[in-house]
């Protein structure tokens, strides 16, 4: 973003960050009713911006679906149905709802059985043709698909592509469950009874096993979520589980379809998302990356016909760019590509832009207050004036980026915290330090 025509000077809201000298560091906040910055560290400096990359994509989620966007998930049936025998296949097609879940399959099949069928003489045919075949976000490191937060990102996904693990002791003995369950989920168990909680739930690498060690006490019950190892599949047999439940059998297997799969007439059964204002709240107050990148992709969907990281990269930085961002890139949707990089000037560009949106009140009410919920319920508890922000955290990495409210609940500034390179006590004190930030610049707009 250029910043000509906005003066600065430097004021004792800078000096809460120490050591600028040991790490990278870029801030930018503006006072809205003045158009004057407040503080100014390097902020056309492009650093790695984590999870604050989700403003970005809920930014453009908004302008290219619009808050009351659906997402569709169908099950045709092609061929002729004669005598409660479907002659033909069953097809079903995902475009990449976020929110899937195991009941909106029991759903679809409940949409068969009502359209007379009680057997498929073919196959169950998966079209996934909606993303392309790329399920884990280019520049993710190689042990992010092995945990929840690192979930496959596929046009088909039940329960955001993951199981819960439920470990119990009970009658001194360990039980473990995966749900939902299916065909494809094995699980490998090595949880003893021990005197404190301590599980590690993760899948093993290019392995459908998923593997929990560790202790629980006594009596007790955890649960922990972990990423399944081929969603498509993982999901087409919860569907065949739906279908049975309702007496219809498939004669075929299971077959997945990169290309389009033609389908003729209305579906058997359609289930909606919700609309992507609910999405993009979900997303934004607990950091969901898993809806992060289904956004992402669907964009490039639309825009292009084809959901895949490259075209979202392409059209994220020309919109960059139009708001005067230079250097920046964006590879994925939500913040876990180490390939990245936005500045604290890019960043406070998109969050102006917004407001003079249609939308803007949906998108910054989607953000979470600080103090009151999602991962800034416990920041900023000592500021009276509303604070709305996104957090961002990865190995050396801290951001904060939102707006501060004035007493009619209108946004008064914006800012944008982006700190990296950060080791030893500068990490741990880091989130410390850009709520200081924070609070210096509430407290010289007389926002309190």
């Amino acid at each position: 973003m250029s910043l000509e025509g906005r003066t600065h000077t430097r004021t004792r809201v800078e000096s809460v960050l120490p050591a600028l000298d040991r790490i990278s560091a870029s801030v930018y906040a503006v006072d809205l009713r003045t158009d004057e910055p407040i503080v100014a560290i390097n902020p056309e400096v492009p650093l790695l911006p984590a999870s604050n990359a989700k403003l970005v994509t809920a930014a453009r989620a908004f302008a290219e679906l619009g808050p009351a966007y659906r997402f569709e998930t169908t099950l045709h049936a092609v061929g002729e149905i004669k005598d409660g025998h479907l002659l033909g296949d069953l097809v079903l097609t995902g475009r990449g709802a976020p929110d899937l879940s195991q009941a909106d399959l029991m759903t679809l099949a409940d949409g068969v059985a009502g359209s007379g069928i009680d057997t498929v003489a073919g196959e169950l045919v998966v079209d996934t043709s909606a993303f392309d075949r790329e399920s884990l976000g280019p520049g993710w490191t190689w042990d992010d698909g092995q945990f929840a937060y690192g979930a496959k990102s596929t046009p088909l996904a039940v329960e955001r592509n993951t199981v819960d693990i439920t470990v119990s002791h009970r009658t001194d003995s360990v039980t473990v469950d995966a749900s939902p369950t299916s065909e494809i989920v094995r699980i490998e168990s090595d949880v003893e009874t021990g005197p404190s909680e301590r599980l590690e739930v993760y899948k093993k690498r290019a392995s459908e096993i998923i593997r929990v060690e560790g202790e629980i006490p006594p009596g007790e019950t955890a649960v922990e979520a972990s990423p399944v190892d081929d969603p498509m599949m993982h999901a087409s047999s919860l569907l065949q589980d739906a279908l049975e439940a309702n007496e219809i059998d498939i004669d075929g297997w299971t077959r997945i379809e990169n290309d389009p799969v033609e389908t003729d007439g209305l579906p058997c059964a359609t289930v909606e998302s919700a609309p992507l204002s609910t999405l993009v709240r979900d997303m934004l107050v607990s950091s969901d990356n898993f809806v992060a990148e289904q956004l992402a992709r669907t964009v490039a969907l639309e825009l292009e016909g084809k959901g895949s990281w490259g075209i979202w990269e392409e059209h994220a930085d020309a919109f960059l760019a139009d708001r005067g961002a230079d250097a920046v890139r964006l590879r994925d949707g939500s913040g876990l590509s180490r390939y990245n990089l936005l500045s604290a000037a890019s960043v406070s560009a998109v969050l102006e832009w917004v407001l003079e949106q249609p939308w803007s009140e949906q998108y910054r009410q989607s953000l979470p207050l600080a103090g009151v919920e999602g991962t800034v319920e416990n920041r900023l508890t000592d500021i009276s004036a509303p604070v709305r922000a996104k957090t961002g955290t990865l190995t050396g990495v801290r951001t904060l980026s939102g707006y501060v409210e004035d007493p009619g609940g209108e946004p008064a500034v914006v800012f944008s915290c982006l700190l990296s390179n950060l080791t030893g006590d500068l990490e741990a004190t880091a989130t410390d330090r850009i709520d200081e930030l924070v609070g210096e610049i509430v407290a010289a707009t007389d926002l309190e």
